[in-house]
């Protein structure tokens, strides 16, 4: 791979040098000009995927995210360019080119002309972008843009991307926080900002936490289903990207404000947002910052139960626990946009996104575990959750990542030539993580199965089994422990792109070359430790005397679901765990042994040919190479009741994994005419395994064992993509797709009860596996359009819509027992669907969205008993707002959110039997923005 660098700064070099005038065989011509420029609309809008058209040439070009174009290796005279544009009238202009320089020509465009009666604004103000960007796209692209993202009631990225075709999201505390594209797990998606991926902030995953970046502070996202040399190739579903606010064409001033409630907490919520930009040094400097923060106290009710097997076969509840959470996140985001125009060749521009979320988190659960021996009989366990004073007595996760990019642009005559290097960081703090739980055995319980689908356990013969302050009922200490969690990951990237024209004409072609070398420090570190009592009667007695009642009226799991007494917030976080004369302290090794450190670094090279064939025909064929590097150790527990030793926690031997893949692709669009368009690709993808996965340790967790294993393979996908897009002129479309994804070595977790390692027996063990291959098919089909081709008075009236349908088959799964069942591959719902119908007249938007998924495999067990499902969700959502004003553009907002209270559900096995069942109740939200 260093031969590969070696060999583009060479070629770039020796280009640099061939493109310059000076040279001789430029000597005897007339040296080459350029165009470069920004297209724009009469309000200073920037306007991405126009089409720049040179008719004598036959060549055109199409406007960047950000509204540039740039046209350059031009003879110097007269030119008309054609500029066109969903949505506005297409200009004409005549330009002249001058020798050996570069011309800087801005465009204006008017909008609503070309489409006679219908007047654009509202709704389809981000409607018009997207679909111009989308439509001039050489591979397959969904676009939205961030006015389109504020017609819909979505407060972080993850639920803005519930909107889009192919995506379904899964959820945590009422929030989406991991994407998956077209059928496949999150895992095999990536996530990046303006181009670079996201590092994620957790330990056990490669996906981004989509719940960290608030929505109003991206000004697009593009899900590129179809990836091209020149991206990276680790987005076997897809890539989403996400761009951040670029400096403006000119000065921006906007400010949000609102507040909002949820029933679970029953406090109100704070909703703030501001950005400003500008131009400034005769618009040589560009300058945006934007700022959001948002607090919102909310909770769940949470039911979940575990099933086994009693001896006669019977099904009966392993475990049943009734929780209740209360969690406040808060959410706080800045980012800053420069740019600074050297002159018409070279610019360079820096971008910076900062994240941090705060999760402050109690929980109250009760617990009832069977004891495998006695039928009926089960331990009683109440546990409240906690954090010290300064984390307001509550478990504190926060959660940043943070992507600071610096870039430029250049022009060398004929040769394009674009740079970046960049610093991302992600990571994960929870300090003074506590648990203070109670527990009594051999309790009688009576299983309630009249409703299926939420199994109730009582007490039998009355038994009193709740938390008193007497402590008649017999509970003794289970549990006092404190955790310190601390992960890190720090990215460090740096690319280069050349690109050169070849020929110009209806048979122009180009030539792109790059590399990118990526270079990546994850660590995961945790602290556990117990604590025992010296006196241990009169510790109880004391937190007895400290218990809440935390049943809360209207428990939305069901009515006789209660949780019951708890032992305070306050008093657990209270509590000085380091006097020495009150608990006595032991570290928990086998409760550390996931902590791990790895090093990885990605070289890639890469090489894109793109050939146009007349007016209507455009070919792509690249190939790129990645070569991956990964060392990492982890640690190993022993308790020592094998050998008859003390127990040890040790480090593992650091070991390395390298392996390069080649990575071909082909890419054909074929414009039937302006408003048709078709496309076919061939791609091959890749999937790394997560570094928590490879680590080689050993994790003790009471009763389970995983291990790791640092013999996995990255999972590989080769896809074939076409589709069918008509673009209306009233702004709007209707497409077709069909895709299939031949995926080889995808990764599970390998699941065995009754595991025996070192002389002891484990009731789970579970290993990272490369689990098999499958195949997956998928039809997409989208449809957006105003009502007015129906009649000119419903153009007011319009329906977005969309439905994803995939299938999938397993082969060749190496689960012992399961080879030969009829399996779906994990993380793969068979159908998604969203459809949205709106108004908007005279200032005033109306939506009313709707959203579907259906049920999918989350985890494999070890038979199909222990299947864990992902139940489908079906999530309804409106708002509307009222825009006044043109100086002080002004808009009111409403929304209400989960109007259905669609509840996040697992099942096992088959969909009667829950295992979770967590509700989070209507949100919302109300406020106003000013457009200065």
């Amino acid at each position: 791979m260093k031969q590969i660098v070696k060999v583009l700064i060479y070629s770039f070099l020796f280009l640099t040098a061939t493109a310059t005038p000076a040279v001789a065989d430029e000597t005897a011509n007339e040296a080459k000009g350029a165009i470069r420029g920004r297209i724009i609309d009469n309000t200073k809008q920037t306007l991405p995927g126009a089409s720049i058209y040179i008719e004598k040439l036959h060549t055109g070009v199409t406007s960047d995210v950000n509204g540039f174009y740039t046209f350059p290796n031009l003879d110097p005279g007269t030119y008309t360019v054609k500029v066109t544009y969903v949505g506005y009238s297409p200009v004409e202009l005549k330009i002249t080119i001058p020798e050996g320089k570069t011309l800087d020509k801005d465009v204006v465009l008017n909008e609503g002309l070309e489409l006679q009666e219908v007047v654009v604004g509202g709704a389809f103000q981000g409607q018009r972008r997207a679909i111009n960007s989308q439509r001039s796209n050489l591979g397959i692209t969904n676009v939205v843009s961030a006015d389109q993202v504020g017609k819909f009631p979505d407060s972080n990225i993850g639920d803005a991307l519930k909107r889009i075709s192919g995506i379904n999201v899964q959820y945590d505390q009422g929030e989406a926080r991991f994407g998956q594209v077209r059928g496949t797990s999150a895992d095999l998606s990536s996530v990046t900002i303006n181009g670079n991926r996201v590092p994620s902030a957790e330990g056990e995953t490669r996906s981004v936490q989509l719940d960290l970046i608030p929505a109003d502070m991206i000004q697009t996202i593009e899900v590129n289903k179809v990836v091209t040399p020149d991206m990276d190739a680790d987005a076997i579903g897809g890539s989403i990207n996400l761009v951040t606010k670029n400096s403006p064409y000119k000065r921006t001033i906007a400010a949000t404000a609102g507040t909002g409630y949820n029933w679970v907490s029953g406090k109100a919520a704070l909703n703030l947002g501001f950005t400003y930009g500008d131009r400034f040094f005769n618009d040589k400097l560009g300058l945006m910052v934007s700022a959001s923060y948002q607090n919102n106290p909310a909770g769940s009710d949470d039911v979940e139960m575990a099933y086994e097997r009693n001896e006669d076969g019977e099904v009966v509840l392993d475990e049943y626990e009734v929780r209740q959470y209360y969690v406040t996140r808060e959410r706080q985001s800045y980012s800053l946009a420069l740019d600074w125009e050297i002159n018409a060749n070279h610019k360079i521009d820096f971008k910076g996104i900062f994240n941090n979320r705060n999760d402050w988190e109690n929980r109250y659960r009760h617990t009832y575990k069977w004891d495998d021996e006695t039928p009926n009989e089960y331990e009683v366990i109440y546990e409240t959750k906690s954090g010290g004073p300064d984390q307001r007595y509550a478990r504190l996760e926060r959660q940043r990542t943070m992507d600071f990019t610096l870039g430029g642009e250049h022009l060398f005559g004929k040769l394009k030539f674009d740079w970046k290097a960049s610093y991302a960081q992600a990571g994960e703090e929870r300090p003074h993580e506590r648990y203070l739980a109670f527990k009594k055995e051999g309790v009688a319980m009576n299983t309630d199965w009249s409703d299926i689908r939420r199994p109730y356990m009582s007490p039998v013969d009355g038994q009193n089994i709740l938390l008193d302050k007497n402590n008649d009922n017999g509970f003794e200490l289970d549990e006092l422990t404190e955790q310190f969690e601390d992960i890190n990951e720090k990215d460090l990237k740096f690319s280069a792109n050349f690109e050169l024209p070849l020929a110009k004409g209806k048979y122009s072609n180009k030539l792109k070359f790059g590399a990118k070398v990526v270079d990546k420090n994850k660590d995961m570190w945790i602290d556990f430790y117990e604590y025992s009592p010296t006196d241990e009667d009169a510790f109880i007695a004391d937190a007895f005397g400290h218990l809440k009642n935390e049943n809360r009226d209207g428990y939305m799991g069901g009515d006789r679901y209660q949780v019951g007494n708890f032992v305070e917030k306050e008093y657990v976080g209270g509590l000085n765990l380091t006097d020495a004369n009150k608990f006595e302290q032991e570290i928990k090794y086998d409760e550390m042994c996931e902590n791990y450190e790895a090093h990885e670094t990605v070289s890639a090279g890469y090489i894109r040919f793109d050939q146009q064939l007349g007016k209507k025909w455009n070919l792509m064929a690249g190939l790129r190479l990645e070569n991956t590097h990964v060392t990492y150790s982890g640690y190993v527990y022993d308790d020592g009741k094998e050998s008859g030793k003390d127990e040890s926690y040790t480090k593992t031997p650091e070991e390395s994994q390298s392996y390069i893949n080649v990575l071909p692709s082909v890419l054909v669009k074929y414009d039937v005419n302006n408003d048709l368009k078709l496309r076919a690709s061939f791609t091959n993808t890749l999937a790394r395994p997560k570094y928590a996965n490879l680590v080689p340790n050993v994790i003790i967790d009471k009763e389970d064992i995983a291990f790791g294993n640092p013999d996995l393979d990255p999972t590989l996908s080769y896809n074939l993509d076409l589709s069918a897009e008509y673009y209306f002129k009233s702004i709007g479309l209707v497409s077709a797709g069909l895709f299939y994804k031949k995926i080889n070595d995808f990764i599970v977790d390998y699941r065995q009860n009754n595991y025996e390692y070192k002389g002891v027996t484990y009731e789970e063990m579970k290993q990272p596996r490369n689990a098999g291959d499958a195949d997956l098919l998928g039809v997409e089909l989208a449809y957006q359009r105003d009502f007015g081709f129906i009649a000119p008075a419903l153009k007011c009236i319009g329906f977005y819509g969309n439905y994803t349908y995939t299938y999938s088959k397993v082969k060749n799964f190496n689960f012992e027992g399961r080879e030969h069942e009829d399996l779906r591959m994990p993380g793969s719902p068979e159908h998604t669907a969203n459809a949205s119908l709106y108004f908007d007249k005279a200032g005033f938007n109306l939506r009313l969205s709707y959203n579907f998924a259906s049920d999918f495999i989350d985890e494999v067990g070890e038979e199909a008993f222990y299947d864990r499902y992902y139940d489908k969700v079906n999530y309804l959502d409106l708002n509307a707002s009222y825009t006044f004003g043109r100086k002080f553009k002004t808009t009111f907002y409403a929304e209400a959110n989960n109007l259905l209270n669609q509840p996040l559900r697992y099942y096992q096995g088959t969909p009667e039997r829950s295992m979770q069942a967590e509700y989070y109740g209507v949100r919302v939200n109300a406020g106003f923005k000013i457009n200065f």
